[in-house]
């Protein structure tokens, strides 16, 4: 069952899956102020994490426009990522960008998940990610 967590309105909903035991952001699109992604991600994401025993976070930009900004993208290498493995995040899943540009940006700050003791997956839909950590989570 899939709970929403938060939103910002026409660019991110962010939702709990409690079979999965996963935050999933579905992104449409990668334009967004450091403000913004903190409030979703840091703050509102994390503490929902916590709160619920999370240890996947899947995120979902297969319709995702746009790149993050260096700002964000130095800001999810050096505190993101870090917070995510501190509160027991096991497996960080993306779902591919049809937009190439988003898909470079997607991959880009994807190389952090590694360094921080997270295992990088990479898949087709939030669905088929769902099911994986259902089975295998």
């Amino acid at each position: 069952m899939r709970t929403k967590v938060f939103e910002i309105p026409n660019k991110l909903v962010v939702e709990y899956d409690s079979a999965a035991r996963a935050i999933i952001d579905t992104w449409s699109t990668y334009f967004v102020s450091l403000e913004e992604f903190k409030e979703a991600i840091l703050i509102r994401g994390i503490n929902h994490a916590k709160a619920n025993n999370v240890h996947a976070w899947i995120v979902d930009s297969h319709k995702a426009k746009g790149v993050f900004s260096p700002e964000i993208q130095k800001f999810i290498a050096s505190e993101v990522f870090p917070a995510f493995a501190k509160i027991g995040i096991k497996y960080f899943m993306t779902i591919t960008s049809e937009d190439a540009v988003t898909r470079l940006s997607v991959n880009k700050y994807s190389t952090e998940v590694g360094p921080n003791g997270m295992k990088l997956l990479k898949g087709s839909s939030a669905e088929g990610a769902v099911e994986w950590l259902t089975k295998n989570g």
